[in-house]
This record gives C-alpha cells, sequence and structure tokens, in this order.
C-alpha cells in the first residue's frame, strides 16, 4: 500500500510538472474523462517502459529514442492534446523527472540525463534560457545536456543526475 501511495504521488508530482505551461490539452473542463483517462495510459506507458529499459543504465541514444516513443504514444490522444502529440520538450521533461524521482528512491541506477527546464538553464549559467515546453525536438535539449555535461566534468560531479541534484533548488 505504501509504495502504490508513493507511485502516485511521484506520477502526479510528474505529470503537474510536464504540464504546467505547455498547455497540452486543446479542450476545456468538459473532457475531464478523457484527460483522466489519457494520463492513466501515459502513466501505464512511462512506468512501463522504465521498468523495461531502466533497470540498467541506459545510454543516451536509446535514452532519446525513449523520449520520442512518449511523443508517439501520446498521438494516440490527438483530439484532446493542442498539437495533436505531446512535443519533445514535454515528453523529456516527463521522463526526465519520473527517473529522477525513481533514481532517488533507490529503484533504477543513475539516469542518462535529467529533466531540461528554465530553472536548471539558468542554474547552468545560460544566458537566454530555451522554453523547454516549445522543443519540438533534441536539438536545443542536447546543446544544454552538452552544457550540463562541461560543466559537470569540470566540478568532478559522478553523473548529469548528480550536477542536476546539486543545482537543484526548489526555490
Amino acid at each position: 500500500m505504501k509504495k502504490e501511495f508513493l507511485e502516485k504521488e511521484i506520477w502526479m508530482l510528474t505529470i503537474g510538472a510536464a504540464f504546467q505551461r505547455a498547455n497540452v490539452y486543446c479542450v476545456g473542463e468538459e473532457k475531464e474523462a478523457e484527460k483522466k483517462q489519457f494520463k492513466t495510459a501515459l502513466y501505464k506507458f512511462v512506468s512501463e517502459l522504465v521498468t523495461s529499459n531502466y533497470q540498467k543504465e541506459v545510454n543516451p541514444q536509446n535514452h532519446l529514442k525513449n523520449i520520442w516513443s512518449i511523443s508517439k504514444q501520446s498521438e494516440q490522444n490527438a483530439p484532446i492534446l493542442t498539437n495533436g502529440k505531446l512535443n519533445f520538450g514535454v515528453s523529456q521533461k516527463m521522463l526526465n523527472l519520473y527517473l529522477k524521482y525513481q533514481w532517488c528512491l533507490g529503484n533504477i541506477p543513475t539516469p542518462p540525463h535529467f529533466p531540461v527546464d528554465r530553472i536548471i538553464q539558468t542554474k547552468l549559467g545560460i544566458k537566454e534560457p530555451i522554453a523547454w515546453t516549445q522543443m519540438e525536438d533534441e536539438i536545443p535539449y542536447l546543446e544544454i545536456i552538452e552544457k550540463a555535461r562541461a560543466l559537470k566534468d569540470k566540478e568532478n560531479f559522478k553523473s548529469l543526475s548528480d550536477l542536476e541534484l546539486h543545482l537543484f533548488d526548489r526555490n
């Protein structure tokens, strides 16, 4: 019961963070049942993706494929989504944040990347942060990851995830 409770809370936090400011839905309150159904199916897809792929370390190329698979999967719910699917930015935030929580709980090994958003970009010293909610592909995302990799190496952090956790500040 405790594990299920924590899992529901983690997913609620993940969805809240990934969907905030992203304007993912094109419909109003009258479609709440469809939104709930979408989030349930999305949880099932993401949790199975993590269970089947992240029990051992995942290389960055496969991680990118997994991010894209979330975007592709979301196309099944195109009528309720603003752009007919979740874009790369929203998909990466969702998967990376869910992985971060699972890693912090000791459920998976270190994730290959971290949730890219405006706050972490600012902490990395990026003067003009890219709106993660508008990322349509991995190009700007990978530029941010490379900037983080350089700082990780300079500061001698074990992983990108360790660096992000060090820089993270909810305020």
